[in-house]
């Protein structure tokens, strides 16, 4: 994955704007049309559901590590931009390695946890009238009052596999194959989320759009940083 730091890309890929676009469009479907989150959510609802998948194994798995996993590749991936930062090889690396701590903090992190989980106050689906619960169905991308904390909207572990296809930024060469993995890891823990009736659909398409909004101002802040410090230590040198 090295880049160039001396030299990093600064325009956008014109995949990402692609991918950023058709997720938007996506996202917007169930919160034009919210019945279809209700809609969604049932399949995984009832005695039985129709979908009975919260018990697989796979699916536990996800509910049960995701966060946890992201979190460790994030330490690891610090360390060696550390090692890379202050050593004296693999220069090239610090760049992604940056990209992937800092972006994998503000977006799955600060971004959704933070910012979006609590202020929206989004029920999730087990907490809603229509699913035995006691509170209101809302609508996508409306604050609410339904929900004190870790709420619905968006999903946390969604935005950690969406995350991967933010890596299209600073890994020119493998553009569609991070743009792939991305949203296909985001769509497996997306099912996985919504079997636990913890997520509803729009919660899982949103995290996309948001992830790759947030990943592209850090990788933006970091190519202008990296350049800057570049051409001030250079002219230090002369």
């Amino acid at each position: 994955m090295p880049t160039d730091t001396a030299r990093p890309a600064t325009t956008t890929p014109r995949l990402f704007i692609v991918v950023l676009a058709l997720s938007v469009a996506a996202a917007l479907v169930p919160t034009i049309w919210p019945t279809a989150d209700l809609a969604l959510a049932a399949l995984f609802t009832g005695t039985p559901p129709l979908i009975d998948s919260k018990e697989w194994w796979w699916v536990l798995g996800i509910n049960l590590y995701v966060p946890a996993l992201f979190r460790v590749g994030l330490a690891l991936c610090f360390v060696a931009w550390l090692v890379v930062t202050f050593g004296k090889g693999w220069k090239a690396w610090r760049l992604p390695l940056a990209f992937v701590v800092v972006a994998g903090i503000m977006g799955p992190g600060v971004v959704v946890n933070a910012v979006f989980k609590e202020h929206w106050q989004r029920a999730r689906p087990y907490q809603v009238e229509h699913f035995g619960g006691e509170q209101q169905f809302t609508r996508a991308t409306l604050i609410t009052d339904q929900c004190n904390n870790n709420c619905s909207f968006v999903s946390g572990h969604v935005a950690c596999g969406f995350f991967f296809a933010t890596l299209l930024l600073v890994h020119r060469r493998r553009q569609k194959t991070w743009a792939l993995v991305g949203t296909g890891a985001g769509l497996v823990i997306g099912f996985a989320r919504m079997s636990d009736v913890a997520h509803w659909f729009s919660d899982v398409l949103w995290a996309y759009p948001i992830t790759l909004i947030t990943s592209w101002l850090v990788w933006q802040g970091l190519v202008h940083a990296y350049r800057w410090r570049d051409v001030h230590t250079s002219s230090a040198r002369t």
